[in-house]
């Protein structure tokens, strides 16, 4: 059973006649020319020169010199803090250190002077006998 509504629509579609389509444009293709290889092969070489280059720069950059010097294991010693190690005297010795390796090697390796007062413990040796199972 149709309705009027189907009945116009049936109308609107009997309007519309199908054209031919517009021929599909022929696409050529061209060959690059030989010249246009070596140019890319000699592009991506100096990319690659640039990109070497800027890596061990780099490296050289971030190279820190170490000297074996007497006088420099005297300076950086006499920095040292001599108390027990806590965040104010670690923060400190940071702040002041020549460099971060530096600060890190003397406060990790420094002998301990002053022993700790009867009845404390040091946080480092407590942790250091502590056995971590992963």
């Amino acid at each position: 059973m149709q309705t009027p509504d189907d009945e116009q629509f049936e109308a609107y579609l009997k309007r519309f006649h199908p054209i031919a389509p517009e021929p599909v444009p022929t696409l050529s293709v061209s060959h690059s020319s030989r010249r246009s290889l070596p140019f890319g092969t000699w592009l991506a070489a100096v990319a690659a020169i640039l990109v070497i280059g800027a890596v061990i720069l780099h490296i050289l950059s971030n190279r820190v010199v170490v000297s074996n010097r007497a006088g420099d294991a005297a300076i950086t010693e006499r920095h040292a803090p001599s108390e027990p190690l806590t965040m104010r005297s670690a923060n400190a010795w940071l702040a002041t250190a020549p460099s971060f390796k530096a600060a890190v090697d003397d406060l990790a390796f420094r002998s301990q002077t002053n022993p700790l007062p009867q009845g404390k413990q040091s946080a480092v040796a407590v942790l250091s006998k502590e056995k971590i199972r992963l």
